[in-house]
């Protein structure tokens, strides 16, 4: 079964040179113009990966991703931008979620390439290799190789949600956003008794652990690769 993309760009020419290389490569493709479009064929489609640009008309890319985003926590989104470099929206593309933050132009073998190297991966995987150890995950326990250990329900859901994005770095308004369905900060001290709790599981696994990022989040990763 071919994958499906779901191209949301504004930039006619772009978009179509894209959806043009994708399909000689075997994806299927769609293409919205604006953001309210895109979030129609997001509903409609029901797309396996979307590549989002941010500047877009009426609503914004980050417009766009925080309401599919409020829907689905693992649908792989690429965000893409023309403006100049700023970090400070590269980071609020990542805190709300994009999968990679793009700087344009952006040559279409080396975006399939990523596409598919995302694609290969299940999202819905609930079994994780990390630092010589296996994580299964279920709904009120996780397994480290042969050991079981219970958890609480949000902190089930956090380590899951790390260990998605293993060696990356997951920024707390999104974890807030996603576990507690609220990012007020009022919800910190809840993340932080989490944080707390899987770090103490962990010490009996030495060689992974919860690194903070200082102002930014957490990522879990191995010790050796620190």
């Amino acid at each position: 079964m071919q994958n499906k993309i779901l191209i949301i760009e504004d930039d006619r020419e772009l978009a179509l040179a894209l959806k043009d290389f994708f399909e000689e490569n075997a994806l299927q493709v769609w293409h919205a113009a604006s953001g309210e479009e895109g979030l129609t064929l997001y509903y409609t489609v029901k797309p396996d990966l979307i590549v989002l640009d941010v500047m877009l008309p009426l609503k914004s890319g980050f417009d766009v991703i925080t309401e599919i985003r409020d829907k689905d926590i693992n649908l792989p989104i690429i965000m893409m931008t023309g403006s100049e470099y700023d970090e400070n929206s590269q980071v609020k593309g990542f805190t709300h979620g994009a999968i990679n933050y793009l700087q344009k132009p952006i040559l279409p073998q080396v975006l399939l390439a990523q596409i598919k190297n995302i694609l290969t991966v299940p999202q819905d995987l609930t079994q994780y290799q990390i630092g010589g150890i296996t994580i299964r995950i279920h709904a009120q326990y996780a397994e480290f190789n042969t050991k079981s250990r219970q958890l609480r329900e949000k902190d089930i859901q956090l380590l899951n949600l790390l260990l998605q994005r293993k060696h990356q770095v997951v920024y707390r308004p999104f974890i807030l956003k996603q576990i507690w369905r609220d990012d007020h900060p009022d919800k910190n001290n809840l993340l932080d008794g989490a944080i707390s709790r899987i770090r103490s599981l962990l010490k009996e696994f030495p060689s992974i652990c919860i690194k903070t990022v200082y102002g930014e989040g957490y990522r879990l990763e191995e010790k050796s690769s620190l």
